[in-house]
């Protein structure tokens, strides 16, 4: 190794650990030796390293050296990608550290697209990563007709879902699907227990809490009847209907 070669090298080391890569000299974006032959992710579930060098779309030959916002500012567009910075590796190693969009739903169109906090589709296979996540029913409840969710309908939807996932985890984890009325409001399904939820959003954690206490004790009131549905709609008011059609 010449002497030139072991000085711009000991200069990258020293920049990267410094973070401060704008300040290397031009020069050094001008050495071969520094070409980019390798691209890795850290901090990704869904995002392969064959996906960041697509998203990237490096030319041939481009040094390590070089402005790294544009690759950046590329990766940030794929739709796995909520955050991303790059950091350099001498010689050839682009790193990308990222943090990823998080399914919270399944939408059918018709097939299951995993979409995020924001309504984003995402494209994460559900059956390769065996996602359990619950359906959001892609049309307004209404008496004579379905209507499609507008955008901002379904944001609506998974944003409070994304919301209740973190603040009530094991409860949104029983959710088989949700979906929203004409008016507004949510319309949960659970599969444990066995029971549909109507309530405005934003739901209070206490508001919840309390329509699953009325929930226990109208069960144990009425072993042989089955809660149909929990109304938290009204404020103060948890409405109780049972299958049989009983208040």
């Amino acid at each position: 190794m010449t002497s030139r070669l072991k000085v711009l090298l000991l200069t990258a080391g020293i920049v990267a650990v410094a973070g401060v890569a704008s300040k290397v000299p031009e020069a050094l974006a001008r050495v071969d030796y520094f070409e980019i032959h390798t691209i890795r992710v850290e901090g990704a579930r869904w995002l392969t390293d064959a996906d960041a060098e697509a998203a990237v779309a490096l030319a041939p030959g481009t040094n390590l050296w070089e402005d790294a916002s544009v690759w950046v500012e590329r990766l940030r567009a794929h739709p796995l990608v909520l955050e991303a910075r790059a950091r350099r590796r001498p010689p050839g190693t682009l790193l990308f550290e990222v943090v990823e969009r998080e399914p919270v739903a399944l939408l059918p169109t018709p097939g299951l697209e995993p979409v995020d906090s924001e309504g984003r589709r995402l494209p994460i296979d559900p059956v390769i990563h065996r996602l359990d996540l619950p359906l959001v029913r892609p049309a307004q409840l209404v008496e004579r007709d379905s209507r499609p969710l507008s955008p901002l309908q379904l944001r609506t939807l998974t944003t409070e879902l994304a919301r209740l996932a973190e603040l009530e985890p094991a409860v949104v984890a029983g959710l088989s699907d949700v979906g929203m009325d004409d008016q507004g409001d949510v319309v949960a399904r659970f599969v444990d227990p066995e029971v549909t939820l109507r309530f405005r959003i934003p739901l209070a954690t206490r508001r919840l809490r309390e329509g699953w206490t009325v929930l226990e004790d109208a069960r144990r009131r009425r072993p042989e009847q089955r809660v149909e549905s929990l109304d938290l709609r009204f404020a103060e008011q948890v409405v109780v209907r049972f299958a049989r059609g009983n208040r």
